[in-house]
């Protein structure tokens, strides 16, 4: 933040405030709603593939999951393994059951599903920015390199999640280096039949196509309001920029953010890359540098702070659901 406050002077501030003065507080507020509407659809994105394992988690628990998955995200940057644990761990403790397989199974396909739009919007994006702007060539390598980086990780992860034994040598090299790190013996039998069970689920999911297609619809639809919410703010400080650049800036801030680097939510890094990657297409310095403010509010601290309450909110949840059965099983023993 430091570093990040020291570039804001660098550049001016008080042209930047200036600028951040004037915004129309009713579509900033629209590009609220449709950062929440952008969640709310990931969830429905979710719910049509945990439908399909008979998981009955209302949609308004599934949504409140979502919102806790990018609080952890943002909290404990590890390549988005945080929130993937996160969406196992409730949705697991919500419906009451025990089978890891299967909701692993349901967070490995929409993160797979989410990847699609992802990957078409930027190339939308690098394709506009190469022949429709004057971007500088380091500003198309940057894009077009963390495109590629991205692009390969999700192709490991889809034929990991696949492909027959490859999840389980990865999975018995880390029970090794555990047993070896932490001096315990983990059963390696039950790790083998929780994967076996993850790979069937995996299969019999790729045989929905209609759920797929469901699922695919709203991780669009996710991805289209989460990007207009940057349109909406430039259209709030009366800029106009081209739905296909704000693509490829946007593939280059999801990468960094999800980058395990020790910064909460890429927090300084990302606002300084986004900034200087807008002003690049053409932005003035000062109008980068506030409409970035402006969308990082919205899609990282706003987000996040929801997303806290709605952990904790879980959590007791969960916590009293717990009392409750413990009091139930109870009075059926007579005490």
């Amino acid at each position: 933040m430091g570093a990040y406050f020291l570039y804001l002077y660098i550049v001016g501030f008080e042209d930047v405030l200036s600028i951040l003065k004037n915004v129309d507080l009713t579509l900033f507020a629209l590009a609220i709603a449709l950062a929440l509407i952008g969640v709310l659809f990931d969830a429905l994105a979710w719910q049509a593939v945990a439908q399909k394992f008979d998981y009955k988690v209302p949609l308004w628990d599934i949504f409140l999951i979502y919102m806790s998955c990018n609080f952890m995200n943002n909290l404990i940057p590890s390549g988005s393994f945080s929130g993937e644990t996160a969406r196992v761990y409730f949705l697991e403790k919500l419906d009451g059951g025990s089978r890891i397989d299967r909701s692993s199974a349901t967070v490995a396909a929409t993160r797979i599903i989410t990847a699609i739009p992802f990957f078409l919007g930027t190339a939308i994006g690098l394709i506009y920015l190469n022949m429709s702007t004057d971007a500088p060539l380091w500003a198309l390598a940057t894009c077009t390199g963390i495109s590629i980086v991205l692009l390969i990780i999700n192709a490991v992860f889809f034929f990991i999640c696949f492909a027959d034994n490859w999840l389980e040598r990865i999975i018995f090299a880390l029970v090794d280096f555990i047993e070896k790190f932490f001096h315990i013996h983990v059963d390696r039998a039950q790790c083998s039949s929780i994967m076996g069970r993850f790979h069937q689920s995996m299969m019999m999911l790729a045989d929905h196509k209609k759920t797929l297609l469901i699922s695919t619809f709203w991780a669009v639809a996710s991805w289209l309001s989460m990007t207009m919410v940057a349109v909406l703010v430039f259209h709030s400080m009366s800029i106009s920029v081209p739905l296909r650049a704000v693509f490829a800036v946007y593939a280059v801030m999801i990468f960094l953010q999800m980058l395990p680097i020790f910064l909460p939510g890429g927090v300084g890094l990302v606002d300084i890359v986004m900034s200087t990657l807008f002003a690049a297409i053409g932005l003035p310095m000062h109008s980068a540098v506030a409409a970035t403010i402006l969308i990082r509010l919205i899609q990282l601290w706003l987000i996040t702070a929801i997303g806290g309450l709605a952990t904790a909110y879980l959590v007791k949840k969960i916590n009293h659901n717990a009392l409750q059965t413990v009091a139930k099983n109870r009075v059926a023993k007579g005490f």
